[in-house]
């Protein structure tokens, strides 16, 4: 639940008011703190230590709306990222308005017509129901993912119930997180791993609730997020926009690295779980296509999308041995470059020269390693199947040794 999902009650609506703040309307909402002790003002009282994020704080004591720390106290809030602040009506100074509307922070007017009590009951109320129905959402989820088999009207209904309509094109989300033995926090514990799964699996939802998508349907596994998304309203270069904006926060606030993988979008529920595995896939491969990219999709792949659907690895690695495996061992045991001529005189198009000049090494040299190369291959190199085959050899080594480091 966010600010925007909060004023839309009637309730709340008769009885409280926005003054400022709107463009902050989507920040979430994850319980009320009570900021009426004075003591919050006192320099030897740290109430951040009490602020986890996500609180709508609520201020209803003149001694300290009246105080003018007040707006050293929001400023500590609001860098905890508060979802709003709540002041009794005639008690909000201009200061504080210009201090909230800079902050693009929620601020609202409570109206003696509600009561404390019953703002409490309303908010808590909602919160839970959101958490039962969130938890729901994801019993979903795991089913359509792993299910061997599932009732697909069954699951529509349920999810609609839920306030997500799975009709249409959705695709799959997966974010994971590499955690650095070296991460500036020194903290390699269990509780920091979850802390930093939990940001994750918050940080997706807000992120697309903030371009629309109230309802996001996220699954934790292990260190990835699977989220499932209706691929219809989000073109390409938004879904990356978005994912990058994720991974931005996540790797700035735990000293983590994520990568995110996007499968294809289906129509049929049945599907869905292909989509999953495709993003996956496309996490698995990060590092032969490039290290330093964020955000991957599938059906950019290449031959790779074909490599990662075959699941015996000892047929692949018996392509691998059959085609370069001599030429693997040779340079194993002579620390040569063999493999790597090959490979770019392959992705040359076959060109000595070209070839010669992007290893930095004379034509005369080149012309001696292909010439090797023949001998221990046994076959010539220069024919279009042979040369497929071969490509297909090395991009096979690179997917199952990219496999082996995971």
């Amino acid at each position: 639940m966010n600010c925007e999902d909060l004023m839309k009650m009637k309730q709340i609506r008769s009885g409280m008011k926005l003054i400022t703040g709107e463009a902050g309307m989507l920040r979430p909402i994850r319980w009320i703190y009570f900021a009426d002790c004075v003591q919050c003002l006192s320099d030897d009282f740290n109430v951040a230590e009490l602020i986890h994020g996500g609180e709508l704080v609520i201020i209803t004591n003149e001694s300290l709306t009246g105080n003018d720390k007040i707006i050293e106290l929001i400023r500590v809030l609001n860098e905890k990222e508060i979802a709003g602040i709540v002041v009794n009506e005639g008690q909000i100074s201009n200061a504080l308005i210009d201090y909230c509307s800079e902050q693009t922070l929620p601020l609202f007017e409570l109206s003696v017509k509600l009561h404390l009590i019953d703002l409490s009951q309303i908010v808590c109320k909602a919160l839970v129901e959101e958490e039962i129905n969130a938890n729901s959402r994801e019993r979903i989820l795991s089913s359509i993912f792993f299910s061997e088999q599932i009732n697909a009207s069954e699951i529509l209904e349920q999810s609609n119930y839920l306030g997500v309509n799975l009709k249409g094109k959705y695709r799959v989300v997966a974010l994971k997180v590499y955690h650095s033995k070296n991460n500036k926090t020194n903290d390699n514990s269990e509780g920091f791993f979850l802390e930093v799964r939990e940001g994750l699996k918050k940080e997706v939802k807000n992120e697309f609730r903030s371009f629309g998508l109230q309802k996001v349907m996220v699954l934790l596994q292990n260190d990835t997020a699977a989220a499932l998304i209706p691929a219809e309203l989000f073109s390409r270069d938004l879904f990356i926009t978005i994912l990058t904006n994720i991974i931005r926060h996540i790797e700035s606030s735990y000293h983590v690295t994520v990568k995110a993988g996007v499968g294809t979008a289906y129509e049929y529920i049945e599907d869905f779980k292909k989509s999953l595995k495709e993003a996956e896939n496309a996490l698995s491969i990060f590092k032969i296509i490039d290290e330093n990219e964020k955000v991957f999709f599938y059906e950019n792949l290449g031959i790779y999308s074909l490599i990662a659907q075959i699941n015996n690895g000892r047929f692949l690695d018996e392509f691998v041995e059959n085609h370069i495996g001599n030429l693997i061992k040779t340079d194993n045991l002579s620390e040569g470059e063999l493999c790597e001529t090959l490979e770019t005189y392959l992705n040359c198009n076959c060109n000595a020269n070209a070839a010669a000049e992007t290893l930095f090494i004379h034509r005369n040299t080149m012309r001696y390693r292909l010439d090797k190369i023949k001998k221990i291959l046994g076959s010539e190199i220069n024919d279009m199947s042979a040369c497929l085959e071969l490509k297909l050899a090395f991009a096979i080594k690179h997917y199952r040794d990219n496999r082996e480091e995971d």
